[in-house]
């Protein structure tokens, strides 16, 4: 019996050796998946990808939010809202939705900082009635007074929502010091909203909606169509694109929100797309916290030490813009010692990435460009992005190659090059009051 004991014993320690040579459970979770590069045709200034059934057009206007008047924040959402909702001028709103109905033609205009995007989803044998009825509600918009105030109301609605959360009022209070004396540190407000006039939104329509736009289709619209849309708005072709904050203010603030929760938030200025670093940046941000369960902030402040609802880290990055950040959203009491957790986190990074952590984030994010490049409309949009800030369109291909090509010291550099300081730091709490001083 004795022996029979011992030779389990030796058979459960063999197993046990064997499991330490098991591959990290992060890279079987992040197997290699191969990128299909799409093909996207660029023909008389269109983007053009093959498609069956329900065609989709996407039209890229130069100016986006940043164009609001200050003290008139909120006026370009205003005026899309009120676009969709009014109708054509010939048609009023009751008719335009009728037509739109009937044919399940499906129309969006969304406003983003620098930029308008548009999009129109409907049946092949629509197409002339779809692009006729998108033509007439962006050039002939009605304007329709009663849907102007139905829309000023939902928005306004949303807005004070909006205003008692304290991821909201996180990110609020970093846009005023981060971008203070620029058109990005302001956003709508009731009052806001309540100053804009019909005139308003006329001269914000003239100022968006007459541009030569970027334009892409996906399935088979007849050339004739799109011929004419793409003639009929003006020649000029402009891009708006917003750089590094001119005079941040960095420092830590305090505010408080109706929410009953703690954000601490925490961003500074980082790697643009165009710097050596940008590729390690990507990997490193996964590794902070971008990459879930199993990055460093979510792993440690939320998981281990059970402080966090929700924590992580975002790297957004443009041609002449980039960002980094931190966030956490926590229980009021525990603000102090997650503001410490953080700090821990971000030494431990400074101490040391591993080999295991770094190879996990590079496949991860190379798969993540995979993931995009299986919708047609983000394909689309995508392009319509690189070409708005004119970025070459085999940027993503030439990027992948850099990934792959990322080594441990280049991500931990990069790491290390995100974390340093100046921040502006922002902490939301229901039992804090505002701290004007930024010490």
């Amino acid at each position: 019996m004795r022996k029979g004991v011992i030779i389990g014993l030796l058979a459960l320690l063999g197993i046990l050796g064997a499991c330490t040579h098991l591959a990290d459970p992060r890279l079987l979770a992040v197997a290699p998946v191969e990128v299909r590069f799409p093909s996207v045709e660029y023909i008389d200034g269109i983007y053009r990808m093959k498609g069956a059934g329900v065609s989709h057009i996407a039209i890229m206007f130069p100016g986006g939010t940043i164009f609001d008047d200050e003290g008139k924040e909120g006026t370009l959402k205003l005026l899309s809202a009120s676009m969709i909702s009014g109708g054509i001028e010939h048609l009023g709103p009751e008719k335009t939705e009728q037509i739109l109905d009937d044919l399940s033609i499906d129309i969006s205009i969304s406003p983003e900082r620098e930029y308008t995007l548009v999009r129109a989803a409907f049946l092949e044998e629509d197409a002339q009635q779809a692009c006729q009825l998108l033509l007439g509600i962006l050039k002939r918009p009605s304007l329709d007074n009663g849907r102007i105030e139905l829309q000023r109301s939902i928005l306004t609605d949303g807005v004070v929502r909006q205003q008692q959360q304290a991821m909201t009022v996180a990110f609020d209070v970093f846009r005023e010091h981060y971008y203070r004396g620029d058109p990005r540190s302001h956003k709508a407000t009731p009052e806001t909203l309540r100053s804009i006039t019909r005139q308003d939104l006329v001269r914000a329509h003239q100022k968006i909606f007459t541009h030569r736009p970027l334009i892409g289709v996906i399935g088979n619209v007849d050339k004739q169509l799109l011929d004419e849309l793409y003639q009929s708005f003006g020649s000029q072709r402009t891009s708006v694109q917003a750089g590094m904050p001119a005079d941040p203010e960095f420092g830590s603030f305090e505010t408080s929100a109706v929410e009953k929760q703690c954000v601490l938030v925490m961003a500074h200025a980082a790697p643009t797309i165009e710097h050596e670093m940008h590729a390690a940046s990507v990997i490193a941000n996964h590794i902070i916290g971008a990459g879930g369960f199993s990055s460093r902030l979510v792993k440690e402040v939320r998981t281990k030490m059970g402080l966090a609802y929700s924590s992580g880290s975002f790297y957004q990055a443009r041609p002449i813009w980039a960002i980094f950040g931190i966030y956490v959203v926590t229980e009021p009491e525990n603000a102090q010692a997650v503001r410490k957790a953080v700090d821990e986190v971000l030494q431990g990074i400074h101490q040391e990435i591993t080999v295991e952590e770094m190879q996990w984030a590079r496949q991860a994010v190379m798969n993540s460009y995979a993931a995009q490049y299986t919708n047609p409309s983000v394909i689309l949009e995508r392009f319509l992005e690189m070409d708005y800030y004119e970025i070459d369109a085999d940027y993503d291909r030439r990027f992948l190659a850099q990934l792959s090509k990322v080594s441990l010291l280049d991500v931990q550099a990069a790491a290390e090059n995100l974390i340093a300081g100046p921040w502006v730091e922002v902490l939301v709490n229901s039992n804090h009051s505002i701290d004007q001083t930024g010490e």
